[in-house]
């Protein structure tokens, strides 16, 4: 018995089953595993898979043919115009996805890891803007806050949505939106327990057990204890993980409730020094400038979900997503100051010591919000319709303290301690004799000055028709209202503001297999929050055009082809002048191309993608008009192959390897340029019954380079650079039941 993955999105297929009181036995036995204390404190690493049986693991790639994303509705990709990719959790695993971002490595259009080893968040992009990430429909953070990165191995499967989604989604960016779908419980009784060990101290155990409770009632347990370190030594990469579910299931309805526990205890460096001055210095990319003590991101998340699903009849379904969470986050960073543009980053002629700074982030968020819709299939003649109509409402509040030591808006340092410039800095960094240990109790304790408390409620309607013509065109139409308040310290900085958003799009098959789209759609994205300067952020507004051709000539291909205009106002760019800030600019225009292949031929599997992405600032007051924006690439492309050989009746080794590419980068004033890399991935695995054996390794050839730099005083050739993520290698022992 053994969990597989499905063809409709967001579910899992499972096969084999035993009598009502022996999955009770086992389901709770597995989960007092799941739960122990001994589960947890042991590992580090990337998630496992949950396996089809043996013939459906080499059809991975013809089963993903639809997604709940782009149209809230279960509806196949060729029939939905607008570009989306969907990643299973087979790929996720062989792929080496120890983070969010990672999943989409091989998508097209999308830029990972843009800021690199960067364990704040997940910063990717898509169509050359920054995207909004969603859990089971809803957004799960309302905006940027501090760490609760989402575990790949909790994930069922993930979509990203390319371009505006404002009329389902309500805040989302102009380049798209991310959506993940959670394990949920089922009724046949499988499981995984799996043991993971890797470079960086990596180790790691993870439990995975569905099954029925009573004959409605099914019950999951995913979880996971991790024990590593990042790139750098002394760096936690801590995580413990339980996220529990119950799924009740009716003649007519379906409700399903999700929590999740998540505590993480990781280590923190933001930027290194240029790559010409590590190399002339004969510093490694695994140099550390911060204190080993001080530098940290603890964070812990609790979230609880209710999913409800009720058919009225065959004609009207109802679906309500909800979610409460709760996050604590308190981060220090002691770090290089690349951003001080009246000093040198180098505090003496002979450039040994390098300046740094401290930044101390302690806050509380907390978010409420809802999605329920109804649906309504009719006729009208020979139009085949499917009406949405939906509301839905987010109340976000954060509160939070911040210190810094040093003061951007003055252009000085407070402080009275501290011999060295920049009076109440912490001490310098000596390249001879680095010292990693700070002694803040020699006055300049680092302790937050600016409270900031932000509230933010947004209400949203919504309306959508697709219509079906002869069984070989799809139109699709939409538009929705939003309204948004939000408050700062007790003003009102977004009093009851509203916008519309539309969309509206067609596809069509035309014979052999192609269906050629065009589409338009907007976004609409208010920022809840303040800069450092406790100045509010305009919201974001985006446009779209899109035309492009779906070619599926069989179940076993799905090539899409693309090109599309965006231009977005009030876009938001990491500020140069100061790391942990982002400022926003006059409006930005993005144009490209893309190419995304999913292929099955003769027993290999394989997934392609190229994008060509000419973003540019359209206007701007910052002297940027007409430069490329910043860290986002023109010209990304990737292949994953793979293919499984059976040595015997019960023994499969599978084999896939990976190349990606990302083109040059420029910071904000394009001033300095990051090289272009090509990174390879790879995985060997040996399934015998119900064991495996899995080897994964991404940048499997060990390569330095930099994510992204960027170059804050020309005159001195100064800068700083976020590295990019070392090799990881991974091996994994995994029971499944």
């Amino acid at each position: 018995m053994k969990i597989g993955d499905t063809s409709k999105a967001g579910a899992t297929r499972c096969t084999g089953g035993a009598s009502a009181m022996r999955r009770v036995a086992k389901l709770s036995a597995c989960c007092a595993l799941a739960l122990s204390p001994a589960a947890f404190g042991q590992e580090a690493a990337p998630p496992a898979d949950a396996r089809q049986s043996p013939t459906e693991l080499d059809t991975i790639v013809v089963t993903v043919d639809r997604a709940l994303t782009g149209t809230k509705t279960d509806t196949k990709l060729i029939e939905t115009p607008q570009s989306i990719s969907v990643v299973a959790a087979e790929q996720i695993a062989e792929r080496t996805a120890l983070n969010f971002q990672d999943v989409f490595r091989y998508s097209a259009g999308v830029a990972t890891e843009s800021q690199g080893l960067d364990v704040r968040g997940d910063f990717f992009s898509a169509r050359g803007f920054a995207t909004v990430q969603y859990l089971d429909g809803l957004n799960r953070m309302p905006d940027f806050v501090y760490g609760a990165r989402l575990e790949p191995f909790t994930l069922e499967r993930a979509e990203v949505l390319r371009g505006p989604s404002s009329v389902l989604y309500g805040a989302g960016g102009a380049g798209g939106l991310f959506n993940a779908a959670s394990k949920r419980p089922q009724q046949a009784f499988a499981g995984e327990v799996g043991v993971v060990v890797g470079n960086y101290g990596l180790r790691q155990v993870q439990v995975d057990v569905t099954g029925g409770l009573t004959d409605s009632l099914a019950g999951r347990v995913v979880a996971l204890g991790r024990d590593g370190e990042l790139q750098w030594d002394t760096q936690a990469n801590d995580r413990t993980l339980v996220n529990p579910s119950l799924s009740w299931t009716g003649q007519d309805t379906t409700v399903t409730l999700i929590g999740l526990y998540q505590k993480d205890r990781i280590g923190v460096m933001s930027y290194a020094l240029l790559p010409e001055q590590m190399d002339a210095k004969g510093l490694d990319y695994s140099s550390f400038w911060g204190d080993t003590d001080f530098n940290r991101m603890n964070t812990d998340y609790t979230s609880a979900t209710l999913l409800v699903d009720h058919a009225f009849s065959d004609r009207v379904r109802f679906g309500s997503r909800t979610r409460y969470f709760d996050q604590r986050v308190d981060y220090r960073e002691l770090y290089i100051d690349v951003g001080d543009s009246w000093e040198s980053v180098f505090l003496d002629p002979a450039q040994t010591l390098l300046s740094r700074e401290f930044y101390v982030h302690d806050g509380s968020y907390k978010g409420y919000s809802t999605d329920n819709s109804v649906a309504f299939d009719f006729d009208t003649g020979p139009l085949r319709h499917k009406v949405l109509v939906g509301l839905d409402y987010t109340d976000f509040r954060r509160s939070t303290r911040e210190g810094y030591s040093c003061d951007w808006a003055e252009g000085y340092c407070w402080g009275e301690a501290g011999s060295m410039p920049g009076s109440g800095s912490p001490p310098p960094l000596d390249l001879k004799d680095p010292n990693h240990r700070v002694d803040f109790s020699y006055g300049y304790l680092p302790w937050p000055e600016t409270n900031v408390r932000a509230d933010s409620t947004s209400l949203g309607y919504y309306l959508q028709d697709q219509v079906r013509i002869a069984d070989r065109v799809s139109a699709l139409l939409g538009v929705r209202r939003d309204k948004v308040d939000t408050t700062v310290n007790g003003f009102k900085v977004l009093d009851g503001q509203t916008s519309t958003t539309y969309r509206v799009g067609v596809i069509g098959e035309v014979g052999a297999g192609f269906s050629p789209y065009v589409s338009y759609a907007e976004s609409f994205l208010p920022i809840v929050d303040v800069d450092v300067y406790g100045d509010p952020y305009k919201p974001r507004e985006g446009r779209q055009y899109e035309a492009g051709v779906k070619w599926q000539p069989n179940s076993s291909t799905l090539v899409t082809l693309s090109a599309f205009d965006i231009e977005e106002t009030n876009h938001m760019v990491q500020d140069p002048d100061n790391l942990q800030n982002f400022i926003q600019v006059g409006s930005v225009g993005s144009k490209g191309y893309e190419l995304e292949a999913a292929v099955q031929f003769k027993g290999l599997e394989i997934n392609a993608a190229w994008s060509y992405t000419d973003a540019r600032v359209q206007e701007a007051s910052d002297g940027t008009t007409g430069l490329r924006v910043g860290a986002v690439p023109q010209h990304l492309a990737s292949l994953w192959l793979s293919r499984s050989f059976w040595l015997g009746d019960d023994l499969r080794l599978r084999i896939g390897a990976g190349a990606r590419y990302t083109g040059d980068k420029y910071d904000t004033y394009m001033l300095y340029e990051t090289a272009p890399v090509t990174l390879f991935d790879a995985v060997a695995s040996l399934e015998y019954g119900d064991w495996s054996l899995a080897l994964n390794g991404s940048n499997i050839t060990g390569k330095d380079y930099m994510a992204h730099c960027t170059l804050y005083q020309p005159q001195l050739n100064q800068g700083g650079c976020y590295a990019g993520a070392p090799r990881i290698v991974t091996a994994t022992v995994r029971y499944r039941f």
